[in-house]
């Protein structure tokens, strides 16, 4: 059995066309991003959700944005010495 691919503009595109024949076929698609496997989009029932948590996203902390600013304000339980320098690049 061929093993089902998709670009990330191809599912972005077809994304619920994706997930019905997932959902339908039990296999999985790899989806790649530059020509690398990126993210697997699979079938929860088949096995392969057996290992992911149940997340409430509502209850989950966000990150706020200063109106004054327009920059991100992180709580200041994120804060981690280890973590120094990390998100450097990004700002």
């Amino acid at each position: 059995m061929d093993e089902m691919t998709a670009t990330v503009a191809e599912t972005r595109a077809n994304f619920s066309k994706i997930a019905r024949t997932v959902n339908e076929t039990g296999r999985p698609v790899t989806v790649f991003k530059n020509s690398k496997p990126w993210v697997l989009v699979a079938p929860v029932g088949k096995g392969y959700g057996d290992h992911i948590p149940k997340i409430d996203w509502a209850s989950q902390e966000v990150a706020k944005i200063d109106s004054a600013t327009r920059k991100t304000v992180l709580p200041a339980d994120w804060d981690d010495s280890e973590d120094e320098g990390l998100y450097d690049d990004l700002v």
